[in-house]
């Protein structure tokens, strides 16, 4: 995780942030309108379009950021909410008869605990494929942007289904 952390922390975004067009608008259209899986990148790709050198190694290592950032609030927002599922579920009496049922609260934190080291380690890996190049920055955050959209779209799905 040290080399992905290095990776981001290169990556002159704060120069870039007054120009920058980002929009997360974009994503609640795209959400709405059912496109979910296809929704992952298309703020981030608008914003590249959008901004003036937007295509550049910071460009794009901004607009993918704010839309990780944009990801990330939305997978906490909705983590939270099946958290509280959770404690209601564990808050319920057992069946009689039966064994105790596992805590669901344990078992949530224990998935998206496990989710997070999959995902840096998945995006230090994609990073590592541009060793020495400018792309590294850019493509870990790209990983990040994209593997945080997909819990996030996961959790939804979970939310949905109860």
């Amino acid at each position: 995780m040290r080399g992905l952390a290095l990776a981001l922390m290169l990556l002159p975004l704060p120069a870039l942030a007054e120009g920058m067009k980002f929009d997360g608008r974009a994503v609640e259209q795209c959400l709405a309108g059912g496109g979910w899986r296809d929704c992952v990148g298309q703020a981030a790709e608008q914003c590249m379009q959008a901004t003036p050198g937007g295509y550049s190694t910071v460009g794009m290592g901004g607009c993918l950021d704010a839309e990780r950032q944009w990801w990330d609030a939305d997978l906490n927002a909705l983590y939270q909410e099946l958290l509280e599922r959770a404690r209601d579920t564990d808050a319920q009496p057992p069946i009689e008869g039966m064994a105790p049922r596992p805590s669901d609260e344990e078992a949530l934190r224990a998935m998206q605990r496990a989710w997070i080291i999959w995902r840096d380690a998945t995006c230090e890996y994609e990073a590592l494929q541009w060793w020495g190049g400018t792309g590294a920055g850019p493509a870990a955050i790209g990983c990040l942007m994209q593997l945080t959209g997909e819990q996030a779209l996961r959790l939804r799905s979970m939310l949905a289904e109860g």
